[in-house]
């Protein structure tokens, strides 16, 4: 057997590996995208498989680990076969659709570099996040059993899980700022994408890039390929992070995402669930299946509810003097966010209850409240306005897969980092949605308008400064002018008559009135303002 690779030609493997690659675990990263989205626009990297990528890196890593500047290691060959199997091996843990899935599960304690001694566990896995309660039993792909845990033997596994998760001599070699993974990774990009560079650069970092004293050194010789490497990264992830259609396909899979997890934790997602060992497709007709709900969205309008003021209320007796106190309490707080009645002219950021409004503690210790037309949740520290919102995923994943995707309205970019949080945490991003809403439809062109935000957190992505050790060289070289540390906010109309496949929202001055009123928003929003980002111009800047 052997492999015929894009960038490489003819791979060739011990029995061990070839094994190893072809055990479900590894055969499922066939199905598993390189990329975070379908790429519709991007076509080139739009299907580059993990399992490409896998044994791409399982190829430099062979080559790095019998190269002779690795010799002073002085490894056996199974340690060398071994270090070989961990590249294999070190996507095997992924979710789907790579960071589009983990940047929502992270919150939930996933760390794919983390998760691979549960995989190759022999016991259900106790570790938290997506891999919680993994068992050995549990099938991989097309029905088929784990295997890897039963083709390496317990040191192997070890040693293995310990070079992905970085606690081993050789994990730099894979995982640090610059490794086999993303030599590979950025390589193998660019040559699906159409972009030039010498092909034999990968190769040539490989084999001169080795361990001393704990840390990588490269040969001197290889400083040219290193700029090349650096270059052809830039272009790729500056390409990909402002390309209109990519931002809309990620917030589109983000936004499905979230939806199923909020219909989980109110439980109405009739078992659906996301499983890390899903491929794309699994992942989408997960997504597809859930269909038409109705779920309490809430609002923050406030985060700073003084806890003891609210548990000394709880125990107030009797009733109507705990009523006093919680409508009292309520009324002297200013909101983060201003609100509207139905059929009320005006906002205000200050709750006024009726004489008349009801409440209920629940069992869980939360406080929810009915005034007039208006539902409100006291949770922990935390004020919300409740309203109930049908959605449709299955819509979204319909139009994200053939190809309706939402009009990308504009692209931001700020340095104020510190608010990336408020973007990614689902009940933040929708109050800001929400409050961006209320503000576009105060104007009658724009009263129907639905809004959508992602953010993609740029701190080292598109423009990073790598500190290099050469041999013989007492001082590292800085490769990189400046590291880049931005934040880029995606901002979509999602009504389908304005998609893709329509077009209808012309670019006349309707459309430079709405993008106005954004990026004014945005521009007070952030300490340090927000600009906007010119759209489609990434081709012709970087694609050449």
């Amino acid at each position: 057997m052997y492999i015929w690779d894009a960038l490489y030609g003819k791979i060739e493997f011990s029995p061990l590996v070839y094994k190893c690659m072809l055990s479900p675990e590894v055969q499922r990263l066939r199905e598993v995208r390189l990329c975070n989205i379908n790429s519709l626009c991007i076509t080139g990297s739009s299907n580059i498989n993990r399992f490409e990528h896998s044994v791409g890196t399982a190829y430099l890593a062979t080559i790095n680990i019998e190269a002779a500047t690795q010799k002073h290691l002085k490894l056996t060959k199974k340690e060398k076969e071994t270090f070989i199997i961990a590249a294999l091996l070190h996507d095997v843990a992924n979710g789907p659709f790579g960071h589009s899935y983990e940047y929502i599960m992270e919150k939930k304690g996933f760390i794919p570099e983390q998760g691979l001694s549960d995989v190759l566990g022999d016991v259900v896995s106790t570790g938290i996040g997506a891999h919680k309660n993994s068992s050995p039993f549990e099938t991989i792909f097309f029905g088929k059993l784990r295997a890897l845990t039963s083709i390496l033997n317990s040191s192997q596994k070890e040693t293995v899980s310990q070079i992905i998760a970085g606690r081993h001599s050789l994990s730099k070699l894979i995982s640090n700022s610059i490794d086999l993974d993303n030599i590979d990774n950025v390589f193998r990009m660019a040559y699906h994408m159409g972009f030039n560079f010498r092909r034999e650069a990968p190769r040539k970092l490989a084999e001169s890039m080795f361990i001393e004293n704990g840390s990588v050194v490269f040969l001197q010789e290889a400083k040219s390929y290193l700029e090349e490497w650096y270059s052809v990264r830039q272009r790729i992830y500056k390409f990909l992070l402002l390309n209109p259609q990519e931002f809309a396909g990620k917030y589109m899979l983000t936004e499905a995402m979230d939806i199923l997890f909020e219909c989980i934790s109110q439980g109405k997602a009739e078992g659906r669930d996301i499983k890390w060992n899903y491929t794309d497709y699994q992942l989408m007709e997960e997504l597809d299946l859930l269909k038409e709900k109705w779920l309490k969205r809430k609002t923050l309008l406030l985060e700073n509810i003084d806890t003891s003021v609210v548990a000394e209320i709880k125990g107030v007796e009797p009733k109507e003097e705990q009523r006093r106190l919680l409508k009292e309490y309520l009324e002297d707080q200013t909101l983060t966010i201003s609100i509207k009645e139905k059929g009320k002219t005006g906002e205000s950021n200050k709750l006024l209850l009726s004489e008349n409004f009801s409440y209920e503690i629940e069992e869980d210790g939360a406080i929810t409240i009915k005034n007039r037309n208006m539902d409100f949740e006291i949770n922990g520290s935390k004020l919300y306005k409740v309203v109930n919102i049908r959605y449709n995923t299955s819509q979204i994943i319909s139009r994200l897969m053939t190809g309706d995707l939402y009009q990308c309205l504009m692209i931001l970019e700020t340095s104020d980092v510190s608010k990336y949080g408020n973007f990614l945490e689902y009940s933040k991003r929708i109050t800001i949605e929400d409050e961006l809403e209320t503000k576009i439809r105060a104007s009658k062109d724009f009263s129907r308008l639905s809004i959508g935000i992602h953010p993609i957190l740029d701190i080292n992505k598109t423009e990073r400064q790598l500190k290099v050790l050469f041999k013989d060289m007492s001082d590292p070289i800085i490769i990189g002018s400046t590291a880049s540390k931005k934040l880029l906010i995606g901002v979509f109309i999602k009504n389908e008559p304005y998609g893709l496949k329509h077009t209808k929202f012309s670019l006349g001055n309707k459309q430079n009135n709405l993008i106005s009123i954004v990026a004014k928003y945005f521009a007070s929003y952030f300490e340090n303002g927000a600009k906007v980002v010119p759209l489609y111009e990434e081709a012709d800047k970087y694609g050449q």
